[in-house]
């Protein structure tokens, strides 16, 4: 092996890597909140900032024995962790203050950001194992971390049950293909699959129960219909930093991950295929029961939860047609996706320390106490819709949606008519919360906040602010460039 090679591709989680020492010594040693987030903030922008120097690589290399490639789509994928994670960790300081031991809340979740970031780089199934579970079992800390709050308790363990049975589904896809191939490593399960397929050495119905067992697993992860039922409840009873963490950096790993696993290995009939199905239950699933949610007006996470399983949905209707242009409009959506939703959680979390609920009763009239922070939430909620102002979310969904209705995928046309209903259904229930902040008379709980101070320094308001400024430049200058690197980053994939 290549030290050399591997100290300069791995240098960023290196970096990470010595931030959770020095971040788990620090909360073992009482250092206050304010100092291990501050390092933190530190470490995570000294990985971005080590991703930078060599974006987007034009020479794709593999290390530890090609269980780990280093190209254009894991450099990218692993910047947008480690940013994303950066703005939930600055969001997080007030939220997390009245927690339990809160300084013991950052290592964990980057640890998190770290099995995320080496799952997008994943060239062996070894490898894939243990980052998700780095991912997973970090994740379900995090779900639960509110230790004296029974809801969180109850979301760690319904995450924890959830995630060991996709866990197994997952393991034993892995034991199928390795019992078939004797092969871990990506390229040599999908060439020796292929000399099994074409001299009929292999049943179908063999290599669909495979196929079936890591759609099944990868679709749990990414909180897609029909594998979508832990999420509302852990969404709901989790702190709203780690809702916050599963609804964007989680679904930026998984995807990661899809885009490589199966372009490069199971690129058949039969992924599209399932794709396609999942795309049109969480698209239908997601923004039905959001409409009831919203009509019933119960918890605003747990609307955004179903508002995440319809956006899986979007998002995963680039997977089922697996064509370079779908895949590059899946790009594009994820990257303002991480931006408008990152920004609507975090003006959420802002407006729930405020008024302590997550009840959309409890928002009513939040323009007359909170302007700023409403205005943006409303920006977010807008974008989200799909709506042309900053139109971000706009020309993403235009990308995605048109590249699957010209694909020529059997599917394609279908998926597009569902994701164009479904995205009036959710402009019903974004726009109605937007009515209910902006312009219904302020609820009890808004009435009792003190008025807004100028220019109040607040984390929270600070990161929800660069979130949605990021999405706005994208929105309006930098669509043509996040193109160019959406082309970019699917250009090596074996399609």
């Amino acid at each position: 092996m290549d030290w050399s090679v591997i100290a300069k591709v791995l240098y960023p989680e290196t970096i990470l890597i010595v931030g959770i020492l020095v971040t788990l010594f620090m909360s073992l040693f009482k250092a206050s909140q304010k100092h291990v987030a501050g390092v933190s903030v530190v470490f995570l922008g000294l990985s971005s900032i080590a991703l930078l120097k060599d974006f987007l690589p034009s020479s794709p290399q593999t290390i530890l024995f090609d269980s780990f490639v280093y190209d254009p789509l894991s450099v990218f994928f692993r910047f947008m962790i480690y940013f994303i994670t950066l703005l939930i960790v600055l969001g997080s300081y007030q939220y997390l203050s009245e927690l339990e031991s809160p300084s013991e809340y950052y290592p964990i979740m980057l640890t998190a950001a770290l099995g995320g970031a080496l799952l997008t780089g994943a060239n062996d199934m070894l490898l894939l194992l243990v980052a998700l579970e780095t991912l997973g079992l970090s994740a379900i800390l995090l779900a639960s971390y509110a230790r004296l709050n029974r809801k969180s308790n109850e979301s760690g363990i319904k995450y924890l049950i959830s995630s060991a049975l996709a866990t197994g589904i997952l393991l034993l896809g892995i034991a199928f293909s390795y019992g078939l191939t004797s092969a871990t490593n990506f390229q040599e399960i999908a060439f020796r699959l292929f000399q099994l397929d074409s001299v009929g050495a292999i049943s179908q119905a063999l290599i669909i129960l495979v196929v079936v067992c890591f759609v099944s697993s990868i679709a749990f992860k990414l909180g897609a219909a029909p594998f979508h039922n832990w999420s509302p409840d852990v969404y709901t009873g989790a702190p709203t930093t780690t809702t916050l963490f599963l609804s964007v950096v989680s679904k930026m790993a998984g995807f990661g991950l899809a885009l490589r696993l199966f372009s490069t290995v199971f690129n058949s009939d039969v992924s599209s295929y399932l794709f396609a199905v999942v795309a049109m239950l969480s698209i239908i699933i997601g923004n039905y029961v959001g409409l009831i949610q919203m009509i019933s007006r119960s918890s605003l996470k747990r609307l955004l939860a179903y508002s995440s399983i319809a956006q899986a949905g979007y998002m995963c209707m680039g997977l089922a047609v697996l064509q370079k242009d779908s895949l590059a409009a899946l790009v594009i959506y994820l990257v303002v996706y991480a931006l408008m939703n990152s920004g609507a959680f975090l003006c959420a979390i802002y407006i729930e320390k405020q008024i302590g609920s997550d009840s959309i009763y409890d928002y009513a009239g939040a323009l007359s106490k909170r302007p700023f922070i409403t205005v943006l939430f409303a920006l977010c909620l807008i974008n989200l819709a799909g709506l042309p102002f900053i139109p971000a979310g706009f020309i993403a969904k235009f990308f995605l949606f048109s590249s699957a209705y010209a694909s020529g995928f059997v599917f394609g046309p279908v998926m597009t008519i569902i994701g164009l209903i479904g995205s009036l259904i959710a402009l019903y229930y974004y726009t109605y919360l937007i009515k209910i902040m902006v312009v219904d008379a302020p609820s009890n709980a808004i009435k009792a906040l003190p008025d807004e101070v100028c220019c109040s320094f607040d984390l929270t308001k600070i990161s929800a602010g660069i979130a949605v400024l990021v999405m706005a430049l994208v929105g309006i200058f930098g669509i043509p460039c996040l193109s160019d690197i959406a082309g970019k980053v699917v250009l090596g994939l074996q399609l």
